[in-house]
């Protein structure tokens, strides 16, 4: 029998692998829509055609103070190319460069380097204009803004509380925590203190998968946006990308009207039906490649997409590892569940955020034997951490297949961003 040779993402380079054809069940990834127009034409068409909100120029006035909320170098939306037409905007409403401050909602991930700024923002930009890095762990950094919901108690970044204008700018895909990224998610988690994003996050993971990724009402989406409320967001500027990392829709408004139709789009491009779910799922996890804790987010479709029983083969890079934020996770490991949850009612885990990120998965790997494979985490850390590990990707479909001889395969290209649609409940 004739094999074909599949190619799946793997940081800047590709790994593939070989398989008879009748094994594949299909091959999903986000679909190649071209964009329509240039990309600084559609963010100047956007800004000039707000939704649900008043055009920047008009919205803002000499001597207040802006504050534009940027997704971090983890998220792919071209900010560089974005700011200058927000700046621009900013410029013919008398707002002076002094009065205006760009803060990188790192939710609770590093700091970003200087050369990573460079490459988010631009060197003009970061040459002159104050750029801060969000200090989720310092409490000088952090405003305390009462408490949302039965638990959360909401702490944001100063520099954003103390603005009279915020504007948000960051990138839609479906996502496991809010449903989507986009919208009130640059404030909730992005520029929120560790006990406020540990609460959403913990909330999130009593949520099923299915129930909430892909999935944009939801009582966490909810819960975010009543938190950029009362930290005073006023409007986002959200992007929708294609696979190949192009803009083929922007828009600016309203930050809940936006991202609603933002939301639309997006769905056009990363939810993907397929016939039935598989007996093996092959994914990569570009482009959420730096480390284990972004890693696993092409886990969650995964999750959705493979039989209880199954195997998903997972095709990571992981330079950075498993997460230099966040020790808990490889300190911790993936436990069951109900053990993470016993250990944060006794204290013995006090990072929420981490907390959850272990039960989330540890739900994927309740479901389906997960077998790695990847350069930067070892096989005894892989191992460690609940996974199985292969050398290859070729010696992990083999592997995957002597599990399940009569199994199908579906494969799945840059997973991170996809939601995946069963046709068939089995």
């Amino acid at each position: 029998m004739a094999k074909v040779t599949v190619r799946l993402r793997y940081g800047v380079d590709y790994r593939s692998f070989k398989v008879e054809e009748k094994r594949l069940l299909g091959f999903i990834e986000p679909r190649r829509v071209k964009p329509a127009k240039p990309l600084d034409f559609m963010v100047r068409e956007a800004l000039g055609n707000p939704i649900g909100y008043a055009r920047l120029r008009r919205a803002v006035k000499p001597g207040m103070r802006v504050a534009i909320l940027s997704e971090d170098n983890t998220r792919i939306c071209p900010v560089r190319r974005i700011l200058p037409h927000v700046l621009a905007e900013l410029r013919d409403a008398g707002v002076k460069r002094d009065d205006i401050e760009i803060i990188m909602a790192l939710g609770t991930h590093r700091p970003m380097t200087e050369r990573e700024l460079k490459d988010k923002l631009g060197e003009e930009v970061l040459e002159q204009y104050t750029v801060v890095n969000h200090m989720w762990r310092d409490p000088e950094e952090l405003v305390e803004l009462g408490q949302v919901g039965r638990d959360a108690v909401l702490k944001v970044n100063r520099h954003v509380v103390e603005a009279d204008f915020k504007i948000g700018i960051g990138n839609i895909i479906p996502h496991r925590v809010s449903g989507y990224s986009g919208g009130a998610k640059i404030v909730q988690p992005g520029v929120c203190g560790a006990e406020t994003v540990g609460e959403t996050h913990w909330r999130s993971s009593f949520i099923p998968m299915e129930e909430i990724l892909g999935v944009v009402e939801n009582p966490v989406r909810h819960e975010m946006e009543e938190m950029a409320a009362r930290a005073g967001l006023n409007v986002v500027v959200n992007t929708v990308l294609n696979r190949d990392g192009e803009v083929v829709h922007v828009f600016y408004g309203d930050y809940v009207k936006a991202h609603r139709a933002g939301v639309e789009k997006a769905d056009s491009i990363y939810k993907a039906e397929i016939p039935c779910k598989a007996d093996i799922v092959v994914v990569d996890s570009y482009p959420a490649d730096l480390d284990m804790w972004q890693a696993v987010k092409a886990l969650f479709p995964a999750g959705l997409a493979v039989k209880r029983g199954g195997v998903i083969v997972f095709l990571t890079p992981c330079p950075e590892g498993v997460s230099g934020e966040h020790p808990e996770v490889e300190e911790f490991t993936y436990l069951p569940i109900p053990t993470v949850r016993k250990l944060v009612e006794e204290g013995v885990i006090k990072d929420l955020v981490a907390a959850a990120h272990i039960a989330m998965v540890r739900e994927v790997l309740d479901k389906a034997k997960c077998i790695m494979v990847s350069d930067g985490l070892s096989s005894s850390r892989a191992y460690r951490l609940g996974f199985d590990y292969a050398d290859s990707l070729q010696e992990a479909v083999d592997r995957a297949l002597e599990e399940k001889p009569d199994g199908r395969i579906l494969v799945m290209s840059m997973g991170a961003s996809l939601a995946p649609k069963i046709c068939d409940s089995a």
